[in-house]
């Protein structure tokens, strides 16, 4: 009876332990069987046999798994496309100076007679403007001229020889002779800085003209190179490392001058500048295209930066 007695005792618990267990997980549980064996010594008065053994079946519990939890990841946005700056930044309005207007006859080495506008101002540095072939002249460039006078840039206009008020006739490399008797003439009046800014025909006039001629600075507007042979290597001018600006149009009318243009650029030497316009306006037609101020803008960005330390320093 004993032995009845502490079987049922061992199988209650065991029970119990179950029960309670259960009771206290609210999870569904992961059943495992687990086999315990229990050895029970009984005394040997006992008939029964010394050991019994005992085998009961418990259920345990374990815990789900903690779920696994991932990074969280956030897209990398691309970055933004940078802005493109303005190619010709804006240039603040210098303070106008004073300049008179004079109309002037320029004679020529073939003795010709050139009519010429001549705007004097206060600075060191003169501009020689040359214009185009067609039913242009110097009109082309007195606004312009008024405009840099009253920066402090003395500004000569003039007729080439058959065009306007100027003598017609001559021989030659006529377009050099017409811009060194121009440039001569400033030198007359006092001036050592000058540069020469000529568009189409006017710029391949200073072309030819800055073999010849020591330049403070080059011009040229949807120009040609020079019509003289002996004067196709622009590593010859007579002052090659002066500035040099080369302005054309993208789709610039005239006989394909967009790729003239370019040969022209690539062969100069430094220091060049090149800009290119979006449309067909050739020469000082820019002025009156949408690219007007901006045109304008270049030109005189460009004489800036070229004026003589003391020039700079007034």
């Amino acid at each position: 009876m004993k032995v009845n007695h502490q079987r049922r005792l061992i199988v209650y618990t065991f029970m119990l332990v179950l029960v309670f267990i259960t009771a206290c997980d609210n999870t569904t549980p992961t059943v495992e069987t687990v086999e315990i064996t229990t050895i029970v010594k009984v005394p040997q008065t006992a008939k029964v046999t010394p050991e019994v053994e005992i085998t009961a079946i418990v259920t345990a519990t374990t815990e789900p798994p903690t779920p696994t939890t991932f990074p969280t990841v956030t897209a990398t946005p691309e970055p933004p496309t940078p802005t493109s700056l303005p190619t010709v930044l804006p240039t603040t309005p210098a303070p106008a100076v004073k300049f008179s207007t004079e109309n002037v006859s320029i004679t020529t080495e073939d003795d010709k007679k050139l009519a010429g506008t001549l705007f004097l101002s206060e600075g060191d540095t003169a501009v020689v403007l040359t214009h185009m072939a067609g039913e242009n002249d110097q009109q082309n460039w007195i606004p312009f001229a008024k405009l840099i006078a009253s920066r402090g840039f003395t500004a000569l206009t003039f007729d080439f020889r058959c065009y306007g008020q100027s003598d017609c006739g001559g021989s030659g490399d006529v377009l050099s002779k017409d811009i060194g008797a121009a440039i001569g003439f400033l030198r007359e009046q006092g001036f050592r800085r000058i540069v020469c800014m000529g568009a189409s025909m006017g710029g391949r006039g200073c072309v030819s003209a800055a073999f010849d001629e020591e330049l403070a600075g080059l011009v040229i507007i949807s120009g040609t190179g020079s019509g003289n042979p002996d004067k196709q290597n622009l590593a010859n001018f007579a002052s090659p490392d002066m500035p040099k600006l080369f302005i054309v149009s993208e789709n610039d009318k005239t006989a394909d001058r967009t790729t003239v243009m370019t040969r022209l650029y690539e062969s100069a030497p430094e220091p060049k500048i090149f800009k290119i316009f979006s449309g067909s306006g050739h020469g000082t037609e820019l002025f009156n295209t949408k690219h007007g101020e901006e045109f304008r803008e270049t030109l005189l960005n460009f004489l800036e930066g070229i004026r003589s330390p003391r020039e700079a320093s007034t």
